[in-house]
């Protein structure tokens, strides 16, 4: 039991050029059957030595309550790619707001360093309408751990944010996030678009 408490309390104690930067970029919403979107991410890295990323994804309907995304990116952090699965159980239904979790697995290269992501993120939303269009701010706590050539730990944030989705945009969604480090990671703001398609009409439609 003592060897598997040190090994725990290394996890977060060693320390590594690497550090958390995923966003969620998305509530706790799904696509409906037959849609895809692409979406467009630029975000600034406010602590450590700061910096700014610029991600594009991809999210496709799995079924009524799972999507999957596949998102690469660069800039402070040399190259990223994740792929993740968002599932929710407990829809947006009257008083209830959306429950679920996203799990994903990515890599990455900071500098001279590449190291390897596990990620499990619980996000619950809620959404509003207003007299512009659909509000749906969310909450997530992505744990995320870290595997590089020297070190393995588990990084985490807080992340707030919400989408919003105006009557006349066609299905375009905006939205932004803030990311509020807890431990190994970086405080951040993003903002993203997403732009709907299917397979038959394409784009915006």
């Amino acid at each position: 039991m003592k060897l598997a408490k040190y090994f725990v309390l290394g996890l977060f104690l060693t320390t590594s050029s690497a550090k958390a930067y995923l966003s969620m970029a998305e509530s706790g919403e799904i696509l409906p059957a037959g849609k895809y979107q692409v979406g467009l991410e630029p975000q600034l890295l406010t602590n450590r030595d700061g910096g700014a990323n610029f991600d594009v994804f991809f999210d496709t309907n799995i079924n009524d309550s799972t999507s999957a995304r596949i998102m690469m990116g660069a800039g402070a952090i040399d190259f990223n790619a994740f792929a993740s699965v968002k599932w929710v159980p407990f829809p947006d239904v009257d008083n209830q707001p959306a429950m679920g979790i996203r799990g994903g697995v990515g890599m990455a290269r900071d500098e001279d360093e590449n190291f390897l992501e596990l990620q499990a993120a619980p996000l619950v939303s809620k959404k509003f309408d207003t007299i512009y269009g659909l509000t749906v701010p969310y909450l997530a706590v992505p744990f995320t751990f870290l595997n590089t050539k020297e070190d393995n730990y588990v990084a985490s944030n807080l992340v707030v944010g919400t989408e919003f989705h105006h009557q006349e945009w066609n299905e375009v969604t905006f939205g932004g996030e803030v990311g509020i480090e807890l431990n190994k990671s970086y405080s951040y703001i993003s903002l993203f678009v997403t732009f709907p398609f299917d397979s038959q009409k394409g784009f915006g439609n």
